[in-house]
């Protein structure tokens, strides 16, 4: 930016003529200084550096006219140091008039305009439950609240409703699931298809399962492939399922169960759930058949670990 200092004051038989050239140039209407340069220019060296900053941080756009000195029209945007006459003079007729400093009518500038409202300090005795409060009565607060309310309400009926993720405790349906395996369970596909043979569901313990377990284990949920559905007769012989007299193939087993079951026809709402790895496995050959009622979805997808994500066999 230009800066008009006392040194670059020009004789005036020297370059009265350019400098009278360059002053027909310039914007008529561009602002005029009217100070004295050299008092001007001895009195910002007595000037405390605050004021300095003070003054230099206002910004002309105009062209300047400053007595005694050459126009400065090389750049739009100028700081005029001479804009402190004000300020000095101010401090100078203090020692002779008595008047306010100038530091004071600034300090005076600074205060709210009647009609101006002054910011409010913060009360420091806020709680925490205040500043709550406040937030939920801005508009920013009501926006944010609004979507964490409903952001919270879809994943909570997206899991109750849709689809939720669980977790392998133990190796009752090895192979096909191992300890430490996660996987999703869908919901809403048992409004339109029943479920089949075959199907892995998670399902609410019935009554009958804490009859084998301790307390603290009788409400948990459970993992098991339906083997029948109900109207089915099944039967369990030398180590082969039979369905309706017919043996069923079973690649997903951990090896042939080695135990006796049946004959049985399954009752009507009911289904027959047995883990894949059958000799290790707490199932209907022990504690009966299972209501349909507590099924809560089909595991479709096995996610974690990455090593084994797949879907889930059928």
């Amino acid at each position: 930016a230009a800066f008009c200092v006392s040194d670059a004051r020009e004789p005036e038989t020297k370059h009265a003529g350019a400098r009278t050239q360059r002053r027909s140039d310039m914007d008529a209407d561009a602002p005029v200084c009217d100070c004295n340069v050299d008092r001007c220019a001895f009195d910002l060296l007595r000037t405390s550096f605050a004021e300095l900053v003070i003054r230099f941080c206002s910004i002309n756009i105009a062209p300047i006219r400053c007595q005694g000195l050459p126009p400065v029209t090389e750049f739009a945007l100028h700081f005029c140091p001479f804009e402190t006459c004000h300020v000095i003079k101010d401090v100078n007729a203090d020692k002779k008039e008595g008047v306010e400093s100038a530091l004071q009518k600034l300090a005076k500038a600074d205060q709210p305009t009647p009609g101006e409202k002054k910011p409010e300090a913060d009360d420091e005795g806020k709680s925490f439950v205040d500043d709550i409060v406040a937030w939920m009565n801005s508009d920013v607060g009501r926006e944010e609240a609004f979507q964490w309310t409903l952001t919270f309400a879809i994943a909570i009926s997206f899991r109750l409703f849709v689809m939720e993720p669980r977790f392998i405790p133990s190796l009752s349906m090895y192979p096909t699931f191992e300890v430490g395996d996660q996987l999703a369970v869908e919901k809403i596909s048992k409004y339109w298809r029943d479920y089949q043979r075959t199907d892995v569901v998670v399902f609410r313990a019935p009554p009958a399962f804490a009859e084998f377990v301790d307390a603290r284990k009788a409400n948990e949920d459970l993992i098991k492939r339906i083997v029948a559905v109900a109207g089915d007769e099944v039967q369990v012989s030398k180590g082969k399922v039979y369905i309706n007299g017919e043996q069923r193939s079973e690649p997903f087993i951990n090896g042939p169960p080695n135990y006796e079951f049946g004959p049985v026809s399954v009752p009507a709402g009911m289904v027959l759930v047995l883990g894949d790895n059958r000799n290790a496995s707490l199932d209907s050959h022990v504690w009966g058949f299972l209501p349909k009622e507590n099924i809560i979805g089909r595991a479709v997808v096995k996610y974690w670990p990455l090593t084994r994500a797949g879907l889930v066999q059928h």
